[in-house]
């Protein structure tokens, strides 16, 4: 008598079918499972600073880059540095070699021309005026040159010149010498020295 064929599912043949099945599920699963994405971090800003002095500024310069091959720059310049200069109204003292200190007052005009009232009498006027010219060199040096009438019984004119520093915005010193010619045709030549505080 023949055996009767086996018809469940329990048979190999059938195992190994329901085997391959679930191995090519597995597979294509694992193929089409997707994969964790890369995390690109872009490089850290870099900023770098360069300073720049020359004589009369400081420029300071930024670089900023953000990303390979580009780059910000920012540029700041510093307020020039400031000559002082004598252009305005001094308070000054005169000392000359002969004579006591007397006060009167300088005018500096942007022109490069000078006025100086000096010895101012009882009613307050100066007792005389002079004029002159001007000029300002490197680190506040002052040259200036005016003339005056002499007063006194001995009549003349003063030639005046001095050379100076500018030791602030409103302050300056300064010493030369003044030539006397009189009237009476007698010269004489005598040193001077002037100090001016800026009142305007």
């Amino acid at each position: 008598m023949r055996k009767k064929q086996s018809t469940t599912m329990g048979g190999p043949t059938a195992r190994r079918a329901v085997g391959v099945a679930l191995a090519a599920g597995f597979l294509t699963l694992a193929v089409a499972a997707p994969q964790p994405a890369l995390a690109l971090t872009a490089d850290p800003t870099a900023t770098t600073t360069k300073s720049v002095t020359t004589k009369s500024a400081t420029t300071t310069e930024s670089v900023t880059a953000t990303t390979p091959g580009t780059a910000t720059t920012a540029t700041t310049a510093a307020t020039a540095t400031t000559v002082p200069s004598p252009v305005g109204t001094w308070s000054v003292t005169t000392q000359e070699s002969d004579h006591p200190a007397s006060t009167g007052t300088l005018f500096f005009y942007a022109d490069h021309t000078l006025r100086l009232e000096a010895h101012p009498g009882p009613d307050g006027k100066p007792v005389f005026i002079g004029t002159g010219e001007w000029h300002s060199g490197y680190g506040g040096t002052l040259h200036y040159e005016f003339t005056h009438p002499l007063p006194g019984t001995r009549t003349g004119t003063a030639y005046v010149e001095l050379d100076g520093v500018l030791t602030s915005s409103t302050g300056f010193s300064a010493c030369g010498l003044t030539k006397r010619v009189y009237d009476d045709g007698g010269t004489e030549t005598v040193t001077i020295v002037m100090t001016g505080t800026k009142t305007a």
